[in-house]
């Protein structure tokens, strides 16, 4: 380690952290630089790894952007987002471009610290309240303190005094980072590094304090916003970008990579933390890396077409007037004065006929009047413009497709093969028109047009949506709290490729979640220095539950097309959060079957609804109520009886054993007027069976009057096909697809309820948008204020057939059938559990019971190879089952299981099994009072114990 003179820094009496006031201070130990983020000694293998993918592409393109210049036109946040890039492109490029260029590249790193420190200290346009104004900046200090490490040795020595006099200053913006109201990871990542490179350069003993401080706010801030179990309890479009930054807010996702690199650097510094080795950090990245990506994948359409033109045509006396272009386009059949047609025109000069996969027409409607208004859109031809009149517009050609709309409805059309027709044809332009195909004063659409009336609704532009072969591949999310499902940071960020950097669960985890993504993170030094291995799919992400968070229940594949589904019940606020707690998401086959109201950007409204609404109401999301009526008007929601808080209790029990997982999050405090108790069961698909999710809603403790109310959102645009109406209703998932085997999901409502009602919705996204269809399905309570509900979500598609679903019930419980094409039934029961039932040959008791039976339903054959029972007493067939005097949750298939005891204290447990002589829990024998031929009477203590059953 050598030896040399550094600037110092001295903290003021009082102050949060260092002031820059430059004096001279004595030669102090200093590490080599560069030492942040690499070594010198790493130079080598760095340049080796560019001999492969994806270090080759990553090295080409930044040292092609290493070549950009500053933009002083750009946005507050552009202009520091583009300094952090061209920083960390130059620093790297530093490395790997030819040496005879080190030069340029170290300059361009000091031209980039004289910007930032224009924008920052010379205009203080640093702004504590607003994110561009905070976060982009505190990256871009980020980046320039990693580049000024990295070519340190290619600059004089007043060229590097002068660089750190004026990082320091930038530096003493963020320094009272407990001060800045939101993003405090980012200036806290961004202080700490400046600390962390001054530390390492031989620093002050304030400097090492004041870094210590900075690990501890950092670690204090994690604290606030994860569980124990590492979770992080924010939204998981946030969580993703907070712990894996795509390259924008890098000091909240990389501080701790310098951090933990090489901890001897920082042997002195008090409070010290190697995240790297850190079992909840760990954990968070091992949540982060498999836990918000679902096994959608989802080709990201690369030009989205805006209208160049459109125009509504009047009729009548107004025959030959021009057409109106701008705010609503109008569409109606009536008396000739009020009849009216609108057209639209597309530019297709840059496609070509072999690159289109698929083109959507999308346009956004704003009203349509109370009898409807069918439509149609023909392909019309091109040869107009927005002066047009009624009398020469233009002639249909062919019929594209029919619309039904509804009022604040995303209207999509497939013109896939009308487009393609047109380019092979030599088109450069796509024309359609839209009448009405119904007659009446009260039959009109309005859409919005390429030039909106209202600011709001410039999101909501007539496009054509097209699908290339050149497309991004990434995987879509989870929807809970403000989160989309598209355009997640797992997908884009460095941080999945170096995950490896932590435990080898995450590593697998992120290659699962990479699988198939075609999307490139920036090539920045984060990305290019830390990720030391390709990853490759090997396992998969399995199914697990963190108790603070939620369950997350994945089938055992990588497989676009596996099941997938997620219980979310947080036990605090993490950020983000929406009233959504016990909500529901749900994966099959290749598309999204379930899922929440989502998010389209901080603030922004989506087809009807406003951000406060798809944040707050919770009969958006799947969730349950208590006392919240059915006849609410679609887009006024009432607040009376919603969600009071975005957090419950978590998730309180939970099984996972032989192709069949469980859990039951319980609402805590989330409901003014009751409690919400969600068992989740996912039952795996196998060679014999479609696997399929049962849902247990217990609602208790209900005070108030009014029923109990269950929303279901599917990933639909359409309404259900109810057969019969009451019981079970089927959606097509219709919304955005990325699969072609016409995938659905029916909702099999196996407790009868008192009315069922079809409600439209938000599935916000970020650029899509749409307004969905859901059941509100509400039941009445029985006369002890509680109601237990059973429901059973089925999705199939055309390779995956439905199974034939019946209701069954009995004296206080209710339930379905559930009975697949191999001839196996499954049966999904609910009651009070105060009685003892029998169905067929098997009799139980519980609150909730889901078992598999095979060999037909006669007494002396019937076999039942996995059940469930929870807070039973009993589940018996023929020579086998289970009893206790006490309520368990126990999850069985054969010979093994799981137990669940939440008493606090041992009880007795009898298993009944032929030729059993031997009860194992957890690997040893169990303590056995009582047994005799075929039946074990064993002592099971509290918590969660694996049995197995050893037979002769």
């Amino acid at each position: 380690m050598r030896r040399r003179t550094i600037l110092q820094w001295p903290l003021l009496a009082g102050a949060a952290s260092a002031l820059p006031m430059l004096t001279a201070s004595p030669s102090l130990a200093a590490a080599t630089r560069p030492c942040l983020l690499v070594s010198a000694d790493d130079f080598d293998d760095l340049r080796a790894r560019a001999a492969s993918e994806p270090w080759r592409s990553w090295k080409r393109a930044a040292i092609s952007r290493a070549g950009w210049d500053f933009d002083a036109a750009l946005s507050l946040g552009d202009r520091s987002k583009r300094i952090a890039e061209i920083a960390s492109y130059s620093s790297l490029a530093y490395i790997l471009d030819d040496q005879t260029n080190a030069a340029v590249h170290a300059r361009k790193i000091l031209t980039m610290v004289g910007h930032l420190h224009r924008e920052v200290v010379t205009l203080g346009l640093l702004d504590k309240w607003d994110w561009s104004g905070t976060v982009p900046q505190a990256n871009a200090l980020f980046h320039l303190v990693l580049g000024l490490d990295v070519v340190h040795s290619g600059l004089t020595s007043t060229e590097r005094a002068a660089a750190e006099a004026s990082l320091g200053q930038i530096a003493a913006a963020f320094a009272d980072y407990r001060s800045f109201p939101s993003w405090q990871a980012a200036p806290i990542g961004a202080y700490g590094t400046w600390l962390a490179y001054r530390v390492t350069g031989g620093g002050s003993s304030a400097e090492r304090a004041a870094l210590g401080d900075a690990i501890r706010e950092l670690e204090s801030h994690l604290a606030s916003v994860m569980g124990v179990s590492g979770a992080y309890l924010a939204a998981p479009t946030y969580v993703g970008h907070r712990l894996g930054s795509p390259g924008d807010r890098d000091p909240k996702s990389y501080f701790v990579d310098v951090l933990s690199r090489d901890p001897e650097l920082y042997s002195s510094v008090p409070g010290y933390r190697n995240f790297y080795q850190d079992p909840t950090y760990r954990a968070a990245m091992e949540f982060y890396a498999g836990y918000l990506t679902t096994p959608v994948t989802r080709r990201l359409p690369r030009r989205r077409l805006a209208a160049e033109a459109n125009v509504t045509v009047r009729g009548g006396k107004y025959a030959s007037d021009p057409g109106e272009s701008g705010g609503l386009l109008h569409v109606k059949v009536d008396e000739p004065d009020f009849t009216r047609e609108c057209f639209l025109r597309f530019n297709l000069d840059d496609l070509a006929v072999d690159q289109v996969v698929k083109v959507r027409l999308r346009l956004y409607l704003s009203m349509v009047g109370a009898d409807g208004c069918p439509l149609a859109v023909s392909r019309v031809d091109d040869s107009w413009d927005e002066k047009v009149t009624w009398s020469d517009r233009p002639t249909a050609t062919t019929l594209l497709g029919t619309w039904d709309p509804r009022t604040r409805m995303a209207a999509e059309l497939d013109v896939t093969v009308a487009v393609r027709d047109a380019l092979a044809a030599g088109a450069r332009k796509f024309s359609v028109g839209i009448r009405s195909t119904g007659a009446g004063a009260n039959r009109f659409a309005q859409f919005i047009s390429r030039q909106p009336g209202v600011a709001a609704e410039a999101s909501f532009l007539p496009r054509l949506l097209v699908n290339t072969t050149d497309d991004i591949v990434a995987r879509d999310e989870y929807t809970f709290g403000d989160s989309a499902t598209t355009g997640g940071a797992v997908s884009r960020s460095a941080r999945t490729y170096s995950a490896d950097k932590f435990s080898p669960a995450s590593a697998s985890h992120a290659a699962w979640s990479l699988n198939r993504v075609t999307i490139a993170p920036l090539p920045m030094i984060t990305t290019y220095a830390l990720t030391t291995e390709a990853p490759s799919p090997t396992a998969v992400v399995p199914s697990r539950v963190f108790p603070d968070a939620g369950a997350w229940f994945l089938q055992s594949s990588h497989d676009p097309r596996a099941l997938a589904g997620a219980l979310w019940n947080a036990i605090k606020d993490g950020g983000h959060q929406h009233r959504d707690t016990n909500s529901l998401h749900l994966s099959a086959y290749g598309e999204h079957v379930l899922r929440n109201s989502g998010y389209s950007g901080y603030g922004m409204p989506a087809v009807g609804f406003s951000h406060v609404q798809i944040r707050d109401l919770a009969v958006l999301s799947n969730t349950a109520l208590i006392g919240y009526g059915p006849t609410f008007n679609d887009f006024s929601p009432p607040s009376l009886n919603n969600h009071v808080k975005s957090y419950g209790a978590g998730i309180v029990e939970d099984l996972l054993w032989g192709g069949v997982d469980y859990a039951t999050g319980d609402s805590g405090e989330a409901l003014p007027n009751g409690r919400h108790r969600r068992s989740l069961v996912f039952a795996h698909p196998n060679t014999d069976t479609q696997g399929y999710w049962t849902v247990f809603d217990e609602l208790t403790e209900v005070t108030g009057s009014g029923p109990v109310g269950i929303a279901w959102h599917p990933n639909s645009a359409s309404d259900p096909v109810a057969a019969p109406t009451m019981t079970d209703y089927t959606f097509p998932i219709d919304v955005d697809p990325c699969t072609d085997t016409r995938v659905r999901l029916t909702a099999f409502l196996a407790t009868p309820p008192s009315q069922v009602h079809v409600k439209s919705g938000p599935l916000a996204d970020w650029a899509d948008s749409r307004q969905g269809r859901y059941l509100y399905v509400t039941y009445p309570t029985d006369s002890v204020d509680r109601k237990n509900v059973v429901t059973v979500l089925f999705p199939f598609d055309d390779a995956h057939p439905k199974a034939a679903m019946s209701r069954i019930a009995g004296s206080g419980y209710s339930g379905a059938a559930i009975t697949h094409a191999s001839g196996h039934t499954d049966y999904a029961i609910a009651s009070m559990g105060a009685t003892e039932n029998t169905i067929g040959n098997v009799r139980w008791q519980g609150w909730a019971a889901w078992y598999r039976t095979t060999s037909g339903a006669a007494p002396s054959t019937v076999e039942v190879p996995n059940y469930l029972v929870r807070k039973g007493r009993t589940l018996r067939w023929r020579d086998y089952g289970f009893e206790t005097d006490s309520y368990v949750s126990l999850l069985a298939k054969g010979r093994g299981g799981r137990v669940l005891n939440t008493t606090g204290h041992d009880i007795t447990v009898t298993f009944y099994y032929p030729g059993l002589n031997l009860v194992r829990l957890d690997g040893r024998p169990a303590t056995s009072p009582a047994s005799g031929a075929g039946w074990r009477s064993v002592i099971v203590p509290a918590g969660n114990t694996v049995f197995e059953l050893v037979t002769t």
